[in-house]
């Protein structure tokens, strides 16, 4: 078998289309050598490289889509902070997702650091504070070939995974020391370059982060959060390209919407279609 890493992007739940791209690969018995990871696939990146069987995150996310209230709750107090400038910290998010990252990370309960990673891994966020991207990862010798990153390792694998899916303005963002970090695809949607310093030889990219189709009448507050931070990555994406990937698997996630729970089975299924599409050119 011939080495490889993986690129995941970011998606919001498009995301689960990542757990069915994996599980094909799985099926066939082929592991990657690295993994980057950003936003909903900065996520699924940490649980790949702590082995967590696919099958149990599969399910996880199962439930989560069909009890999403239980796992994310609004951020009263932070919203009545910033509102009424009280005492605590202002909201940095409209949502909680504190219970949804613990339940994910019960899945490798003996797992704390990102130094548990057992292959290289990085997922991405950006500091509001500096400016900074920033890439939480295990090999803190590592850098890619394009922009300015700061390196951080031996970080809380809650704080990684907090910080990489942290959409502005939608999810809380973590405030640990002095920054105030967000969803990794404010800087790069999709991290090829990172999956390349990972792991040079080959990179296989899974963008789930095609935006659906919507009409005007239907959008509201989570489409302007959501489509707004889709064209400002998709455009500094492109901009700031490096490599392109050796080949790049794009399931078909256009008709569901960012939030769509109830399209999680389907999204799973739709990521293991890509991949089995793909693999004949994967040469794996």
């Amino acid at each position: 078998m011939r080495g490889f890493s993986l690129a995941l992007s970011g998606g919001g739940l498009l995301g689960a289309a990542h757990l069915g791209a994996l599980k094909f690969l799985e099926e066939k018995r082929v592991h990657a050598q690295a993994v980057a990871g950003t936003s909903a696939g900065g996520l699924v990146a940490a649980l790949y490289a702590l082995n967590v069987p696919l099958d149990q995150v599969i399910a996880a996310g199962r439930e989560v889509s069909q009890h999403p209230t239980h796992y994310f709750h609004l951020n009263t107090g932070g919203l009545i902070h910033e509102i009424w400038r009280g005492s605590g910290p202002p909201a940095t998010g409209l949502i909680k997702a504190q219970p949804f990252l613990e339940r994910l990370l019960g899945l490798a309960p003996h797992a704390k650091n990102t130094a548990d990673w057992t292959i290289p891994t990085v997922l991405t966020s950006v500091d509001l504070v500096s400016l900074q991207a920033i890439a939480f990862t295990n090999r803190p010798k590592v850098h890619p070939e394009r922009g300015r990153w700061q390196v951080l390792t031996n970080q809380p694998l809650l704080l990684a995974m907090q910080a990489t899916m942290a959409l502005p303005g939608l999810f809380e963002a973590p405030r640990p020391g002095d920054r105030v970090l967000v969803d990794g695809g404010t800087a790069d949607t999709l991290p090829i370059d990172w999956a390349y310093a990972l792991y040079a030889d080959r990179v296989v990219a899974i963008d789930v982060a095609t935006p659906p189709l919507v009409s005007a009448v239907g959008v509201g507050l989570a489409e302007v959060l959501s489509r707004s931070e889709s064209y400002a990555t998709d455009t500094l994406s492109r901009l700031r390209a490096g490599r392109e990937a050796h080949i790049t698997v794009r399931p078909d996630t256009q008709h569901v919407a960012f939030f769509g729970f109830k399209d999680y089975d389907r999204l799973v299924e739709a990521g293991w279609i890509a991949m089995e599409n793909a693999w004949p050119s994967l040469d794996l």
